[in-house]
């Protein structure tokens, strides 16, 4: 009986050595480790080469608009009597010239610029989705992390309860399930301990393919920060979200596009004028004459033609403007959604900090020396371990609900595009 109390206080000691040395070989997953990895996957990853491919298309599209359309030589032989021929010349050369049409090359070179803008944009969503992905494969990583240092440490605390029920047993008064119960306990335990490490494999092959790293490229242990910053409020929130959201900003451009289209149609609608000469020559080398033209197109009888076509225009930059209303609304809905989301996990944090978790250990403490003294049973010191592991591990996993929702917020008001030189 008397050895019993020194293998608990072992127990609780090997434990204590064992989460000193993982805190000790791990690497913090603060926002400066997951924005370097961010950096890191925006650099490699694909899809970010395929958005900056279509803005420079959309660039060299600028440089595309035309001013000056191209002239037109044409050339002609007249067939008759050589006497006519010799009267009237038999080559004829012609030149003609579409002249600019400034408001027309203005509208598009406008629609051609907000095009490469919308790619930009485009290019920015992409890397701030990336960005979110990687920041959530991180944090997941890194709450396998802790909840296989809290299985591997309660594991060890079986082993050395094990061994005290085991020398309990050699009492004559003991029974012999507790030893059995122990045992079974221990054996779930481990195959929890083996499922989490299969995990971590699944959540760091995921992270390693969103940096183009090997799938198979190990990691170091990762622990969730316990230092939170502090939150933003809703307002100051929003006004980020309107000036550095990605979404957002595309839908800006694409309503200035929808513009440029409708003033590109108003352009079209009006005449075009074209300048022309004509000479006409002998083919036997003298002269005859020149003529010089001016062209004008007659758009009128397309009336109803650019009418629909302005009116299109006009209707897509509507949708274009409503559809942004709608979007701002969604974005607002989030915020609010992800902001409360981390406020209720920071406070759910902070109560197991600082009452539940204190209160759980003390119980633990308390039920195991009572066991040691047969005052308590075996079934009671177990529950009140299991709720000890239970609290630690929702402990972890409300952190990491915080820093996820606060790595969403990041994504949405730009947070993740800084420093990318965007």
């Amino acid at each position: 009986m008397k050895t019993s109390s020194p293998l608990s206080a072992l127990a609780l000691s090997l434990a204590a050595a064992l989460t000193a040395q993982a805190e000790d070989s791990t690497t913090v997953a603060a926002p400066q480790f997951i924005h370097r990895l961010i950096q890191e996957a925006v650099t490699t990853h694909p899809s970010i080469a395929a958005a900056e491919a279509r803005t420079q298309a959309a660039k060299s599209a600028i440089g595309a608009v035309r001013l000056w359309e191209d002239p037109q030589l044409g050339l002609g032989l007249t067939a008759a009597r050589r006497s006519m021929r010799q009267d009237d010349g038999d080559v004829f050369v012609g030149f003609d010239q579409m002249l600019p049409r400034p408001g027309l090359y203005k509208a598009e070179k406008r629609r051609a610029t907000v095009e490469q803008q919308v790619r930009q944009s485009m290019r920015q969503q992409t890397a701030a989705e990336l960005g979110l992905s990687v920041s959530q494969a991180v944090l997941e990583l890194a709450l396998a992390d802790e909840l296989i240092r809290l299985q591997t440490e309660n594991l060890v605390w079986l082993r050395t309860i094990v061994k005290t029920a085991e020398e309990r047993a050699k009492n004559p008064d003991a029974t012999a399930t507790e030893t059995l119960r122990l045992e079974s306990e221990l054996a779930m335990r481990a195959q929890t301990l083996a499922s989490l490490k299969r995990q971590r494999v699944q959540f760091s092959t995921t992270l390693n393919l969103l940096l183009g790293r090997a799938a198979d490229t190990p990691w170091q242990s990762l622990v969730l920060d316990g230092n939170a910053s502090e939150l933003a409020t809703a307002t100051a929130l929003k006004a980020r979200l309107e000036k550095d959201n990605p979404q957002l900003a595309v839908m800006r451009h694409q309503i200035e596009g929808a513009q440029a289209e409708a003033d590109a149609a108003r352009e079209k609608r009006k005449p075009a004028f074209s300048i022309g000469v004509e000479t006409n020559t002998y083919s036997g080398g003298d002269f005859r004459d020149a003529m010089f033209a001016v062209k004008m197109t007659l758009p009128w009888f397309n009336r109803s033609v650019y009418k629909a076509d302005i009116a299109r225009a006009e209707s897509l930059r509507d949708a274009s403007r409503s559809d942004l209303a709608a979007q701002q609304r969604e974005l607002y809905s989030q915020i609010t959604t992800l902001l409360t989301e981390a406020q209720n996990n920071q406070q759910t944090v902070r109560a197991y900090n600082d009452e539940v978790l204190p209160k759980t250990v003390k119980a633990v403490e308390t039920l195991q020396n009572a066991w040691v003294s047969s005052k308590a049973t075996l079934l009671e010191v177990l529950d009140a371990r299991r709720s000890l592991l239970e609290a630690r591990q929702e402990q972890k996993r409300a952190l990491t609900a915080r820093h996820v929702a606060a790595q969403a917020l990041t994504a949405l008001t730009g947070g993740h595009l800084k420093s990318q030189g965007n």
